[in-house]
């Protein structure tokens, strides 16, 4: 996601190794010994928890992924021990309308892991769910400045998604990095980011697949050392309309709407002492 009118949470640009599945398995699971469990939500009532999550409200200078977001609990809804991230289609308007949560000022954390399961239940040209961090409390303002840490976006239909982070270098130049891992496209898969002192890694379905720590230039802008807060969204195009860039392109056909994403649950661990 690309926001840039706001300070939520961040991931910062990194190096990328990728390593066999049999080792990362055993260093994730080694590393939940030393967690303890801070946050978790499995969706059972029959709305989203208001303790944990608030609707993102629509903003005059929106940007791209919430151009459209309408706070409406039919697009965050929760039924049947799931949460139903949203986008539809008004046919009135001619223009999507769409579904964003998020946990800033009532949860976030520094270090430790989060993991989300989820699946997407319908999907189309110009759709962009994703599950991502903000800073809650920015090391330096503004974005990219302040950093952006993409657990997971996925465009239109591919059977892939990208795992991005974002900064600047020690000047104002903007940088990021990223890596495209495959996914179960009819299924569900679980999502998850270690995030450490210097360190941040990204998983899917139990694998590593980026590490991200400082260097080169994105060494001496270093935002990721503060809290971040949680970010559930499904973002969708328009046909073209507004001249919004909409980075998985214009919606061609409104036949699948409306698009979802089903989210099991989310977790958080931290870091024990």
């Amino acid at each position: 996601m690309k926001l840039t009118h706001q300070t939520p949470k961040v991931l910062a640009i990194a190096i990328l190794f990728i390593t066999g599945v049999s080792c990362s398995v055993v260093r994730n699971k080694h590393q939940e010994e030393n967690y303890q469990l801070v946050f978790e939500d499995h969706f059972n009532g029959s709305t989203y928890n208001p303790a944990f999550w608030s609707s993102f409200e629509s903003q005059k200078h929106s940007a791209p992924w919430n151009h459209y977001v309408v706070n409406d609990e039919q697009l965050a809804e929760v039924k049947n021990g799931y949460l139903h991230m949203r986008a539809r289609w008004n046919s009135k308007t001619n223009l999507p309308e769409t579904g964003a949560i998020l946990t800033k000022n009532k949860f976030s954390f520094k270090y430790g892991k989060i993991e989300v399961r989820a699946k997407f239940s319908s999907a189309g040209q110009g759709g962009w769910p994703a599950i991502w961090l903000m800073p809650q409390n920015e090391v330096y303002p503004g974005w990219p400045h302040g950093g952006e840490i993409d657990i997971m976006e996925r465009l239109n239909t591919d059977s892939f998604v990208h795992q991005v982070v974002h900064q600047t270098n020690g000047e104002t130049k903007h940088v990021s990095t990223g890596a495209t891992p495959s996914i179960k496209t009819e299924d569900y898969n679980t999502y998850s980011v270690v995030k450490l002192p210097n360190r941040i890694e990204f998983y899917v379905n139990d694998q590593l697949t980026m590490v991200h720590h400082p260097h080169d230039e994105f060494e001496e802008k270093w935002p990721f050392e503060t809290d971040y807060y949680i970010i559930l969204n499904h973002a969708c195009a328009d046909k073209g309309t507004s001249g919004v860039n909409f980075w998985p392109g214009s919606v061609t056909s409104t036949k699948n709407f409306p698009y979802e994403m089903a989210v099991d649950y989310v977790k958080v661990w931290k870091i024990k002492e």
